[in-house]
């Protein structure tokens, strides 16, 4: 079995603080596109 690692460090992977949306996007956003609370960058970089 072959596993591929989804990672790629050119997308950003964040988490909406208030309602937990995750969602993918080139540049982090502002803020959430559901319900415009705080996001966090929640990517993991791989060494």
């Amino acid at each position: 079995m072959v596993y591929h690692d989804p990672y790629t460090p050119e997308r950003k992977y964040v988490e909406c603080l208030d309602c937990g949306h995750r969602t993918t996007a080139p540049e982090t956003p502002e803020s959430c596109p559901e319900c415009e609370g705080a996001v966090k960058n929640i990517a993991v970089p791989r060494e």
